[in-house]
């Protein structure tokens, strides 16, 4: 609140008080707070003398004056009174106003303050943009990019293309104006019988729309049912008689309306039974129903397969397209019959016409010759008029033999075509069986000799060691075992035979020479065989030069081995003692000439080389009962006594 405090330096009479208060505040548009200071004592003065006097309601003295609070005329200055006084912002007298450059409060009227002064065009007093008013006291436009209540767009420009026309509503068919993806838009002009359809698309033949208005020139448009045969052709015009078109209702359209052409003027055809020869008909007897006339009831001459029997035309029948020389009535128009050359299918088996009969391939009743008949017929072996497969004739009329499916005397099997060497039956029609030169399954080979001794021995499987069979040239013996000692290594090598002779004999042996014969004597009369050497030496002869000394081991002639190598024999032990003989029986005296230290050199003492039987001449024995070097190395007696001899096998 400004408060004013008035002064008088004159004295103010007391009745004047009530009068000046009330001129105080009329007309102001805020409360001034005045002190009057009153001199009862002062006279009355004029205005501007610092003191109220009658007529005035204030008086500053020197401060009176324009915007003070009291006027020159010693009036209050107050809103309304055209001088702007203090706390007002104008003062244009009786132009103040609310819709005027000042208010009646005496301020500016401004944007916002309720009032609509000049330059604007609302004032709701508030700063909401999107009601009836904006916040720049302007009312709202279409157009101005706010989009307001009454609005359904507003895109601030007035392209009537864009998805906001320039009356701010949503583009749309029909409003006039082109828009993305329309042909045309005449707006309230747009018409499904227009240039523009409601659709806002160029009308067009063929959319099923009839432009029959503006520059429309169509009769119809069924759209896609439009075309040739149809109620509308291709162009939009009706299908009508004359068009050469057939379209609905029409039975023929010639294009033209002449008559005697097929077509009649009116679209109907110019039919076979209307008594009228037309094109196309070589008679017309007015469809008289008699079938054997010179003229068919379909407009034709008669003629067989014309599906009109014709009995003076010599026809029996005639069923059209249907006669066929294979059905009940033929190309010629004649009944089908057994005898007449042609098979009538599903009921003639045959039909050989004269040729039919007994012993023919075809019967006289037209019935085929059989397999079983008893009639041997054309591709017939035989025909034993039975079904049995055993005997010469099978089933089937052909002469029994292996690979015919049927088991005959003398054969083991008979599968036919499954017959094969290598499967459940040969093509011999016998079982398989190991040997018969085909190798079947479980079978490593099968040469079918029945020889052992070769690769594929009788169980055909492949000749291995210990098969039992000697494989010739490549084993020396085979027993069937893996276990050595028993005459046949395991490896089926045989070791040389070793024996002690049955007969005894002084040391006069004949030599070496006579001393081997003997030992293949004995071997000879056991039956033996081989050839045989006798284990002694002399100065020039030793087991070392003569032997053929084997890789495979010796052994006694019952199996079991003595020495398994040569250098085994001569390392001064053995596995087994030799003391057998060629028999097989044990001698009563186990002494054996030898004349060799056990590593088979030729010792001192042997008899003047094995050819002296005196006393007193010695020969080195060995005992035929030792495994130890005593075997070949004992000490030697006089010549004159009898011992046996070691035969080794060579």
């Amino acid at each position: 609140m400004s408060t004013k405090k008035i002064r008088s330096r004159h004295g103010l009479r007391a009745g004047l008080l009530a009068v000046a208060l009330p001129l105080v505040t009329p007309g102001c548009d805020a409360a001034v707070d005045v002190t009057l200071n009153v001199d009862p004592s002062a006279g009355p003065g004029a205005c501007g003398d610092g003191h109220i006097g009658p007529g005035e309601q204030c008086d500053d003295g020197p401060a009176n004056g324009p915007g003070q609070v009291c006027r020159t005329n010693c009036r209050f200055n107050v809103c309304g009174d055209a001088e702007v006084g203090p706390g007002e912002q104008c003062d244009d007298g009786p132009g103040n106003d609310d819709d005027a450059a000042c208010t009646p409060e005496c301020q500016h009227n401004v944007c916002g303050d309720g009032f609509v002064g000049p330059g604007e065009g609302c004032d709701d007093g508030n700063a909401v943009d999107a009601d009836d008013c904006s916040n720049t006291c302007v009312a709202p436009d279409c157009g101005d990019g706010v989009v307001q209540p009454a609005e359904a767009c507003d895109d601030g420009n007035t392209d009537d293309t864009d998805a906001c026309t320039s009356a701010c509503t949503p583009a749309a068919c029909g409003d006039g104006f082109v828009q993305a993806g329309e042909a045309c838009d005449d707006g309230p002009g747009n018409s499904d019988a227009g240039d523009c359809t409601l659709a806002c698309a160029l009308a067009t033949c063929g959319d099923g729309l009839v432009h029959d208005q503006g520059s429309g020139t169509e009769a119809c448009d069924l759209g896609a049912g439009n075309g040739p045969g149809h109620v509308c052709l291709a162009g939009c015009t009706l299908n009508v008689c004359g068009d050469g078109d057939v379209g609905p209702g029409e039975a023929c359209d010639d294009g033209n309306g002449d008559d005697g052409d097929g077509c009649s003027p009116v679209c109907v055809l110019e039919e076979c039974g209307n008594a009228i020869v037309d094109p196309g008909e070589p008679c017309d007897d007015g469809m008289d129903g008699d079938p054997d006339d010179d003229c068919t009831d379909a407009c034709n001459v008669p003629i067989c397969g014309d599906g009109f029997v014709q009995p003076s035309l010599g026809e029996e029948c005639d069923l059209g397209a249907g006669n066929a020389d294979s059905g009940a009535c033929t190309l010629a128009c004649q009944n089908a019959a057994c005898g007449d050359n042609l098979v009538w299918q599903g009921v003639e088996q045959c039909d050989n016409g004269e040729y039919n009969g007994p012993a023919q391939p075809c019967k006289a009743d037209c019935t085929g010759a059989e397999c079983g008949d008893g009639v041997v017929q054309p591709g017939e072996a035989c025909d034993d008029a039975n079904t049995s497969n055993l005997d010469a004739c099978t089933n089937a009329c052909k002469a029994s033999t292996c690979g015919d499916g049927f088991v005959q005397p003398g054969e083991q099997c008979d599968l036919g075509g499954g017959n094969d060497n290598k499967g459940a039956c040969t093509l011999a029609c016998l079982l398989p069986v190991c040997g018969d030169g085909f190798r079947q399954a479980g079978e490593q080979c099968d040469d079918g000799n029945g020889v052992n001794t070769d690769i594929c021995p009788s169980t055909c499987q492949f000749a291995v060691c210990n098969d039992g069979f000697v494989w010739a040239g490549h084993e020396q013996c085979d027993d069937g075992n893996n276990v050595s000692g028993d005459g046949c290594n395991a490896e089926c090598t045989k070791p040389k035979r070793v024996f002690v002779t049955s007969i005894s004999y002084n040391g006069n042996l004949g030599g070496v020479t006579g001393a081997a014969a003997k030992c293949q004597t004995r071997a000879n009369a056991a039956g033996l065989g081989g050839t045989w050497d006798a284990w002694i030496a002399t100065a020039a002869s030793t087991p070392l030069t003569r032997f053929t000394q084997s890789t495979t081991g010796y052994a006694r002639i019952d199996g079991p081995l003595i020495a398994n190598t040569w250098a085994d024999l001569l390392d001064g032990t053995l596995a087994a003692p030799i003391r057998l003989t060629e028999l097989g029986t044990l001698p009563a005296v186990p002494y054996v000439w030898t004349g060799t230290n056990t590593n088979g050199t030729a010792s001192s003492a042997t008899c003047t080389n094995w050819t002296s039987s005196n006393a007193g001449i010695v020969g080195d024995q060995g005992l035929s009962t030792a495994v130890n070097l005593t075997w070949a190395d004992y000490p030697g007696v006089g010549c004159s006594t009898t011992a046996r001899l070691y035969c080794f096998e060579q």
